[in-house]
C-alpha cells in the first residue's frame, strides 16, 4: 500500500512538473514563423522606439500582388482599430483631468468621436508596411506595419480639427497611454 501511495504521489509529481513547463514555455501560433507574426498586433517597445504593430493576413488569393496588397491594408486596419483604442483612453483620461462640465463633455465626445475617424486616416497612412512573411505549407500572406509614437503625436499636432486642449494633452501623455496598451 505504501509503495503505491510512493508510485502515485511520484506520478503526480512528474504530472504537475509537466503542467508547469508546458505552461511557461513559449508556444508558436504559427511554427517557424518569424516573432513578429506570433506576436501579433499591439503597443511593443521596439529598440527602445514606442512603436505599433499591426500584423495582417491573407488566404486564398491566387495573385501574389493582391495577395500582399491585401494583407498590407489588413496590417494598417490594425493599427487603425489600436489607435482607436488609444484615442479613447487618452480622450477619457483628458475628460477626468480637465473635470468638464457635464454638457460640454458632451459635446467635445462628439466632436472628439468625428474627428477619430479622420485621425486614423491620417496616423495610419504613415504606417510603415516594413516586412512580409509567407508560409509555405498554406500560402498565408502575413504583413507587418509600424507606426511610431512620435509619427502619431506629429499626426495629432497636424489635424486642426482637434480641440487645442485635447491635442496639449495627447502631446504630454500619449507616453504614458502607450505604455498602459503596452502592458496589456
Amino acid at each position: 500500500m505504501e509503495r503505491n501511495l510512493k508510485l502515485c504521489l511520484v506520478v503526480l509529481l512528474c504530472v504537475a512538473l509537466a503542467l508547469v513547463a508546458g505552461c511557461s514555455s513559449k508556444s508558436k501560433l504559427v511554427a517557424g514563423a518569424p516573432d513578429w507574426v506570433n506576436m501579433g498586433s499591439g503597443a511593443f517597445d521596439d529598440d527602445e522606439t514606442k512603436v505599433f504593430y499591426g500584423v495582417g493576413v491573407v488566404t486564398g488569393i491566387a495573385s501574389p500582388s493582391l495577395s500582399r496588397e491585401t494583407a498590407e491594408q489588413r496590417a494598417r486596419a490594425e493599427i487603425a482599430r489600436q489607435l482607436k483604442s488609444y484615442v479613447t483612453d487618452l480622450y477619457r483620461d483628458y475628460q477626468v483631468a480637465t473635470e468638464t462640465q457635464a454638457n460640454k463633455a458632451m459635446q467635445e465626445e462628439q466632436h472628439i468621436d468625428a474627428t477619430m475617424k479622420n485621425l486614423a486616416e491620417v496616423t495610419v497612412r504613415g504606417a510603415r508596411v516594413v516586412e512580409f512573411w509567407r508560409r509555405p505549407e498554406t500560402d498565408n500572406i502575413y504583413a507587418l506595419a509600424k507606426l511610431d509614437v512620435v509619427a502619431f503625436k506629429s499626426a495629432i499636432e497636424e489635424m486642426g480639427a482637434l480641440d487645442e486642449g485635447f491635442r496639449g494633452y495627447v502631446r504630454d501623455h500619449a507616453e504614458q497611454a502607450f505604455n498602459r496598451m503596452n502592458k496589456q
